[in-house]
């Protein structure tokens, strides 16, 4: 009998090793298949990186750029104004939006003290000449001297806030024509001729939350009169202002 137990209890531990190693094996095949599902898992999460990265770009907006000869009307406004014989004559008290597409006019300020008080006056823009400097900054000169800008007429607005003057522009709010959304107008682009191309705002109607400063054509910007201030609107959609490009900044 004990000849027969020995090897019947080989074949046992045979048969245990072999149950062993199929349980190893399973545990391989379990591990790699753990490894599959975590690969594609990664995959999937990259793959939506990728597509929000890709809106993003989708998303960026284009630069504006100056022409040679633009500049802002708040950087006008406040010059001196250099006369025939290099002196100060004036100030550029505000600016005169002409309408229909006609050249604006300075409105200057004569005597008073640092630009305050003095009379008001205007001057077409075709009386002066208006460079810009390195800085790209407007300076103003004219072929004229104190005592000519005696017998100019004194400036008259003829009603309180009709958007005429660019200060009155700069700084209000302006509803978008097409939609119960606004946006803030604040600064106005001009050209050395005295045209008013573009008006700057600021975003906050297009759905992206930002201080950028946004260019549009002046002339989608219209005042509404009313019973006694006029309105201003914009004939832009929230959807065109998200493609409205970015004042690029000189300094």
């Amino acid at each position: 009998m004990k000849h027969y137990i020995a090897p019947i209890g080989a074949v046992a531990a045979i048969a245990l090793l072999a149950a062993c190693s199929g349980a190893d094996t399973t545990v391989d095949t379990a591990a790699a298949n753990d490894t599959t599902a975590h690969t594609e898992m990664t995959d999937t999460t990259d793959t939506t990186v990728d597509n929000t990265s890709m809106d993003e770009t989708e998303m960026a907006r284009a630069s504006y750029v100056m022409a040679a000869g633009e500049y802002e009307a708040s950087e006008l406004i406040g010059d001196d104004i250099i006369g025939a014989d290099g002196e100060k004559i004036a100030t550029v008290a505000d600016v005169l939006i002409g309408k229909d597409g006609a050249p604006s006019q300075i409105v200057f300020r004569d005597g008073g003290i640092l630009g305050v008080a003095g009379d008001l006056g205007t001057l077409p823009f075709s009386s002066v000449t208006v460079k810009l400097d390195a800085e790209g900054e407007p300076e103003v000169s004219a072929a004229l001297v104190d005592e000519s800008l005696e017998g100019v007429a004194e400036f008259e607005q003829d009603g309180l806030n009709d958007y005429s003057l660019a200060s009155e522009l700069m700084g209000t709010n302006a509803e978008l024509a097409v939609a119960d959304n606004y946006t803030r107008i604040t600064d106005l682009i001009m050209d050395t001729d005295g045209h008013v191309k573009h008006a700057v705002v600021t975003d906050g109607v297009s759905g992206v939350a930002s201080d950028e400063r946004l260019v549009i054509d002046f002339n989608a910007i219209t005042v509404v009169q009313g019973d006694s201030e006029g309105e201003v609107m914009v004939n832009k959609t929230p959807e065109q202002m998200k493609t409205a490009p970015v004042l690029h900044d000189m300094d």
